[in-house]
């Protein structure tokens, strides 16, 4: 084979990588939101008489979300409101609140284009959902104390929420310090400090929380690497309680009863701190 002919085939094929990595370059910037949230129809999960169903309107249709309180909206003391990882639809999340004790409830919201919600995903999207829903169950359950669980990309959601209201307390289950990082180790060969827009930089948003705060790792993590936590927890402006879930990974952790236990622990003993404490009791 002559030289001018392997010359050919090599530049042949070096352009047919080059198209490829831009056409897949140009699908992650037009279609980031949808393939960062998995954005997908899910089988339907039927959840018991215990739950209450929640809706509203966006752009494309509606989001929707379910509330758990099995005891009664009166007896209701204590309300998780959760924010999902990637994929996850809330309704099989439900499905592990049997760990829950009297007087506790769930509540949560699928994302936009995720299982039963419509519309389109982005980060301003997630966090607007998110005021909106902790809006309406302050509303439902005015005696209830509020504490916010994220997990995975929720943690993100999470952080931005209560750096805008007072909770009781939050709770980051394998939280990142900016999703950017975590793409970066995914998606080496893509220029994702120019494409990415759905940043969820929560280390810069960590700064306007002033809720009691524990994260739980997972004792085996791939997706989220401990160091990306560990930047995070070094920069939390509070105290912030930390604890690694024995035998777990990131896709297992939410199905296991130590995980709701230390959820359930944390949220029973936060105290607030003093300043928002006597913010809230001013208020009242």
């Amino acid at each position: 084979m002559s030289s001018n002919k392997v010359f050919r085939i090599a530049l042949s094929a070096s352009a047919a990588a080059i198209g490829s990595l831009a056409a897949y370059w140009t699908l992650l910037a037009t279609r980031q939101g949808d393939i960062l949230f998995n954005a997908r129809k899910l089988p339907v999960v039927h959840l018991s008489d215990d739950f209450s169903t929640y809706s509203h309107i966006v752009p494309g249709g509606m989001v929707r979300g379910y509330v758990y309180h099995p005891d009664g909206e009166a007896a209701l003391q204590d309300l998780f409101i959760y924010f999902a990882g990637r994929s996850e639809d809330v309704r099989a999340t439900a499905q592990m609140l049997h760990w829950l004790p009297q007087g506790f409830g769930f509540a949560a919201i699928n994302y936009r284009g995720v299982a039963d919600s419509q519309g389109h995903p982005s980060e301003i999207a997630s966090v607007e959902d998110a005021v909106q829903f902790a809006n309406h169950l302050r509303r439902a359950f005015p005696h209830a104390r509020l504490h916010v669980v994220g997990r995975s990309l929720g943690t993100g959601v999470a952080i931005q929420l209560v750096a805008q209201q007072n909770f009781a307390s939050l709770q980051l289950v394998t939280p990142y310090d900016t999703l950017l990082e975590v793409a970066k180790r995914r998606f080496p060969l893509v220029p994702l400090s120019l494409l990415l827009r759905h940043r969820f930089d929560s280390l810069a948003h960590s700064a306007e929380v002033a809720a009691t705060t524990q994260v739980l790792l997972a004792a085996q993590d791939d997706v989220v690497p401990h160091e990306r936590s560990e930047k995070l927890i070094a920069a939390w402006p509070t105290p912030v309680s930390v604890q690694t879930i024995p035998d777990s990974d990131h896709y297992n952790i939410m199905e296991l009863e130590a995980t709701w236990l230390h959820l359930i622990d944390f949220a029973l003993t936060a105290i607030l701190p003093e300043p928002v404490a006597a913010a809230l009791e001013a208020a009242a």
